[in-house]
């Protein structure tokens, strides 16, 4: 097992100063660089009575995940041309950001008796276009959708897992939550990546396409409006994000496929940007006693409007205004002669 992780390294090393030589070699002419175009194939091979559609999508998530994994290579090497030093979670969280699927192939393929589905992308990462010290930058923003997003993708592999292992009633139960996962899957996961890349105006006309649906309910459509909070919140439209975060509240759903608890982060962030510090201690306490209290980002959020809070209700004696000797008129006083002048000729005309 050893020997296999070190030849994975090896390979991956090899891979990156390959990569880097390209953007080298590439980076001396005048032009700018074209975006790096990746191509990534996932493959599902279906079982007895497999969903062909559950199929096409299980095909295609395994596809995204080597076409990220291949983008992860060419941000390592370019981030190398730029000298930044970028941890291997770094390269993970804007590899994932960066990535754009722009042509998708699906084709059924039936081998003897077994029907498998290829699906093929073609992907880029374009490096001229991608700031990326401003992702390091909102590196956790960036970070805790990348986080939303990967959460998303492993929940849709472990109910494939349990739709795999299922029959009869069980399985059509199992493969009609699984094709409805899939679908909203892929609209928010291209939100959150726009969202990312700060394409927020993308990510809302998308997200609004899907909340004017009115056969979208529940989780879904809660997680739609907070999506769409995030990214008004990213515009900073704090109104319209209000709205958003609002109307996913008020939206039944139970957060257990989605984090829309968050929407109570965002709403306390909200508030204490317009000095609303009790509003902003009790949304962001609702998104603490919501979460697994592992998250720093918010924990440093609820203890900073915690003290504003208390600040604002106990402020602080104000200094008692110190006498200026300058006006003192006292020996170590500055002497102000314009007025001793003025004065001394004043009375002379006055006597006069």
């Amino acid at each position: 097992m050893r020997m296999v992780l070190d030849m994975k390294r090896l390979w991956r090393a090899c891979l990156v100063l390959m990569a880097a030589v390209c953007i080298g070699l590439g980076g001396q002419g005048p032009a700018e660089a074209a975006p790096q175009v990746i191509e990534a194939t996932g493959v599902y091979i279906m079982g007895d009575n497999d969903s062909p559609k559950i199929a096409r999508d299980a095909a295609r998530q395994e596809a995204m995940r080597a076409a990220v994994e291949k983008a992860g290579v060419y941000v390592e090497s370019y981030s190398r041309t730029k000298n930044m030093q970028l941890t291997e979670d770094d390269v993970k969280m804007i590899s994932g950001a960066v990535l754009k699927v722009i042509k998708e192939d699906s084709v059924p393929e039936l081998s003897g008796t077994t029907m498998k589905y290829t699906v093929h992308l073609t992907a880029e990462v374009d490096t001229d276009n991608i700031d990326f010290k401003a992702l390091m930058a909102k590196k956790d923003e960036v970070e805790k959708l990348q986080q939303e997003r990967d959460a998303l993708k492993k929940q849709n592999e472990e109910l494939l897992q349990q739709y795999q292992k299922a029959n009869g009633q069980e399985k059509k139960k199992l493969g009609t939550r699984l094709e409805t996962s899939y679908d909203y899957g892929k609209i928010f996961d291209r939100s959150m990546g726009n969202i990312q890349r700060s394409e927020y105006t993308k990510a809302i006309d998308e997200l609004t396409t899907l909340i004017g649906d009115r056969q979208v309910t529940g989780n879904p459509r809660a997680y739609a409006y907070y999506l769409r909070g995030r990214a008004y919140y990213g515009l900073n439209r704090p109104h319209e994000a209000l709205e958003d975060f609002s109307a996913a509240n008020t939206t039944t759903h139970d957060n257990t496929t989605y984090p829309i608890w968050r929407c109570h982060q965002y709403e306390g962030l909200i508030y204490y940007d317009e000095g609303r510090y009790d509003d902003a201690v009790r949304e962001l306490e609702i998104a603490w006693n919501y979460s697994d209290k592992q998250d720093q980002a918010l924990a440093n959020d609820l203890r900073t409007a915690r003290q504003a809070a208390e600040r604002a209700k106990n402020p602080p004696p104000e200094p008692t205004p110190q006498p200026d000797d300058r006006d003192s008129g006292s020996a170590g006083g500055r002497v102000d002669w314009t007025k001793i002048i003025t004065d001394i000729i004043i009375h002379s005309m006055d006597k006069g």
